[in-house]
């Protein structure tokens, strides 16, 4: 859990203490009045020249201390270290959860609890509370962060965006999830989220301490796909949240026997353990038998020159997780004895099952590409197109 910042620690701020809200801004009250509060708070964002903060400590002229961890405050315009006793905010009064993270998009606040997201429109002047997400709460501030298209963040159950309007599950699309409940959960512990701006790209990393292994999920926007990033893609170790430096690259801090700060770095290396799996392919027919007649690859191994790439392509069928079936040697069409032939530049792979029958009457379909040695650093995939044939429903 965050701790509590203070502002000009030992001090008061002034209140203002005026009749109605529309009176506040307009001229500082005498320093002898009783609205005056010190706070010190969990969260805070600035929205409209003024200070929100969220989950605070505060202490009234008299001494007397109040933790309200369901609650937030708001500054004087352009008067940012000041806060009234009547300035205070209230989304929901006593729903047993405290603020965990604050965010802005546009003219909202997004004010995060553990199970809970309320969304307040502050567009007229004064904050109402436009709408409220059950499930959609975080555990920690490092599980937002703010994109080009909106809000973004990730919990047990989901990895969501608000664009001003709504708020969108990315797990799912088309009306159908593209992450299986139980592996998202599995894979999420207090997970934390950050933006790649240059690529458009969201990072979910399992957790921000050391109760995950440092796998990683990535969202590309452009694309809307997922990407499963394999353990050890983060270090193991307690974590800040991501953030940007000056020159816009994702960073974040480590603490355990070595401190360090890294950046984000996807650029591309050899590798001897490479294993990309594709989803279950059903074809939007999930009940519907189908035959499998080949597969192509486009694909390189080197910018020029002939690399060997070392990637062998197996595939499963109905769901099973066992990659054992192969494919047809095609000298001509860059396959030998179920690898990728070495290619100078793009080249297209033709592959089709050994046995047909394996990839016959069934109801969806996976690959698998996986390593016997060393993959370069040069190898991509631009596509992969599958010739199929629904069946005849008897």
């Amino acid at each position: 859990m965050a701790e509590y910042a203070q502002m000009n620690p030992g001090k008061y701020h002034l209140g203002y203490r005026f009749p109605t809200p529309a009176m506040v801004d307009s001229q500082p009250m005498d320093a002898d009045v009783d609205h005056r509060i010190s706070l010190m708070y969990k969260h805070a964002i600035v929205l409209g020249r003024t200070v929100y903060v969220g989950n605070v400590r505060s202490t009234d002229e008299k001494g007397i201390t109040t933790i309200q961890s369901d609650s937030m405050y708001k500054s004087g315009v352009n008067q940012f270290d000041t806060f009234a006793d009547f300035r205070k905010i209230e989304a929901a009064v006593d729903d047993g959860e405290s603020i965990t993270a604050l965010a802005t998009y546009g003219r909202k606040i997004l004010q995060f609890k553990q199970d809970t997201l309320y969304i307040l429109d502050v567009s007229g002047g004064n904050e109402r509370l436009d709408s409220t997400h059950r499930h959609k709460g975080v555990l920690h501030s490092a599980s937002v962060c703010n994109t080009d298209y909106g809000c973004a963040w990730a919990n047990e159950l989901g990895c969501f965006m608000y664009d001003g309007k709504q708020v969108t599950n990315l797990l799912e699309k088309g009306g159908r999830r593209v992450i299986n409940e139980a592996t998202w959960a599995t894979f999420s512990v207090i997970p934390m989220i950050g933006y790649v701006r240059d690529k458009r790209q969201l990072i979910v990393v399992d957790d921000i301490t050391t109760n995950g292994n440092g796998s990683i999920y990535l969202y590309d926007m452009v694309t809307s796909s997922w990407t499963k990033g394999s353990a050890g893609t983060f270090d193991d170790k307690p974590k800040t949240n991501m953030t940007h430096d000056s020159n816009g690259n994702l960073i974040h801090y480590t603490g355990d026997d070595v401190d360090k700060m890294y950046q984000w770095d996807d650029t591309s290396d050899d590798s001897d353990n490479m294993v990309i799996q594709t989803r279950d392919f059903d074809f939007g027919h999930p009940g519907v038998r189908k035959k499998i007649y080949r597969v192509h690859v486009t694909y390189t191994t080197a910018a020029s020159g002939n690399e060997t790439s070392n990637v062998q392509v197996h595939f499963a069928t109905d769901g099973s997780t066992t990659f054992n079936k192969t494919f047809k040697d095609n000298v001509a069409n860059n396959f030998v004895s179920n690898e990728l032939s070495a290619a100078n530049g793009w080249q297209r792979a033709e592959l089709k099952p050994t046995t047909s029958s394996e990839a016959n009457n069934i109801y969806s379909f996976a690959l698998k590409f996986t390593t016997d040695g060393t993959v370069p650093a040069g190898f991509k995939i631009n596509d992969i197109s599958i010739s199929y044939r629904l069946k005849s429903v008897r």
